[in-house]
Formats: structure tokens, C-alpha cells, sequence
């Protein structure tokens, strides 16, 4: 059996700084951006090799860590601004793009920093509204499954993705505020 060809990477400090800006210049998405560090990151400490752990190695990291760390807080920003928009504009389809996009942890703080940033007075409508959402999705799919203990979303023409955005939302309202 041959074996695959190789090749041999090195990379310093300066030039990951350099990729890193490179990176977070060449696009305006800047979830490309940070997806891309994430990978960056990934494939760094999974080729690293005998390297692993070495104070170069941990300083290479430590460069990608901090770029995607910006990239990680412009990303919650921009989502957060979206959300607030679309949780008073009721559009289940935006929310569940933004739920989607998102770590189960990003979404909980671009929830968290939207629901502060909604006027109080539209709290008790939001609330309302995402629950009856549910629970009218719910009863469709309840419905279209023909059995009385199964969903079937699909089947009732319920898009996945907006139910498990709507339901993460009503799971993660504060108590206080269901």
C-alpha cells in the first residue's frame, strides 16, 4: 500500500496574524468570518501534531482565539439586532434563519440581550404570540401525524426550523415574563 503524499505546514505568530486579517477583511458576513477562524482553529490543533501544547502552538491559538472571539461578539450583535425586529414583527421564518445560524448558547444571548431590548409593553404581546404559535404548531402537527402522541411538522406543512426557534424561545423566556 503507497502512501497518500504529504506535505509539511509551518506557521508562525506573524503569519497567522496576518491570515486572521486577511480573513476577517475579505468578507462583510461575518458569520463566514467567524466560521471560517472556528475552522482555522479546528484544523490547527488537529494537524498540530508533536507540536500540540508547545508555547508557539498555544500562542497560534491564543491569535486565532482572540480574532474569533470579535468575530463571536459582532456576530451576537448583528443576530440580536435582527431578532428584536422580528420577534415584534411576529416573522417566524426570520427567527428560525437566526435560530438556525446560531449555537444553542449564541442564541440564548442573542435572546436574552433581544427580550431586554423589546419595549415592555410589547413583552406580554411577544409572549402571547410565541406561545399560542407553538402551541397552534403543535396541535397541527398533532393533527397531520393521525396518532395522538406523535407530530408530524411535515406533514402539517410546519417548517422545522421556526418550531424549534419558537419553542427554544418559549422554553428560555425568563419565568417571570411566560
Amino acid at each position: 500500500m503507497t502512501e497518500d503524499p504529504r506535505i509539511t505546514l509551518q506557521v508562525s505568530g506573524d503569519s497567522i496574524e496576518a491570515f486572521c486579517r486577511e480573513i476577517t477583511r475579505s468578507s462583510a458576513n461575518t458569520g463566514r468570518k467567524h466560521a471560517t477562524l472556528v475552522a482555522l482553529e479546528g484544523f490547527i490543533a488537529r494537524h498540530a501534531g508533536p507540536d500540540s501544547h508547545s508555547p508557539a502552538y498555544e500562542k497560534i491559538l491564543a491569535r486565532i482565539r482572540d480574532y474569533s472571539g470579535q468575530t463571536r461578539s459582532a456576530l451576537l450583535q448583528e443576530q440580536t439586532a435582527a431578532l428584536s425586529p422580528a420577534l415584534q414583527a411576529r416573522r417566524p421564518a426570520e427567527i428560525g434563519r437566526i435560530h438556525d445560524s446560531l449555537s444553542r448558547n449564541g442564541f440564548s444571548q442573542v435572546l436574552a440581550a433581544a427580550w431586554d431590548g423589546l419595549p415592555r409593553q410589547e413583552r406580554d404581546g411577544v409572549r402571547r404570540w410565541v406561545a399560542d404559535w407553538c402551541r397552534r404548531a403543535e396541535q397541527a402537527a398533532r393533527e397531520a401525524s393521525g396518532y395522538p402522541d406523535a407530530l408530524n411538522f411535515r406533514a402539517a406543512g410546519i417548517d422545522l426550523r421556526e418550531y424549534r426557534a419558537m419553542k427554544d424561545i418559549l422554553i428560555q423566556l425568563p419565568e417571570g415574563n411566560r
